[in-house]
């Protein structure tokens, strides 16, 4: 499994590759619930203003918008996601 994340206009974007598309869409979907699986900061959830996941089976793009950047998401985004430390 891979992780990049990059800053973008409005928050930022990472690519993933290498895992199933159905486990990170379950993932997502409760971290935009408020229901994380993670230990997420509370602090940083409130700077998100929306999560978009598109892909198929070993590839997605995650786009998050709001106020955040990749240098802080990035650590977080690859334990919880992936399950692993940067």
């Amino acid at each position: 499994m891979n992780i990049n994340i990059s800053n973008q206009k409005d928050g930022v974007k990472a690519i993933l590759s290498g895992f199933k598309t159905d486990e990170l869409n379950a993932k997502i979907e409760l971290c935009k619930n408020g229901e994380c699986a993670c230990s997420c900061d509370p602090d940083m959830m409130q700077k998100i203003k929306s999560i978009d996941v598109t892909g198929q089976d070993g590839f997605a793009t995650i786009t998050i918008t709001g106020d955040v950047d990749a240098q802080t998401l990035a650590p977080m985004m690859q334990k919880c996601l992936l399950g692993e430390k940067q």
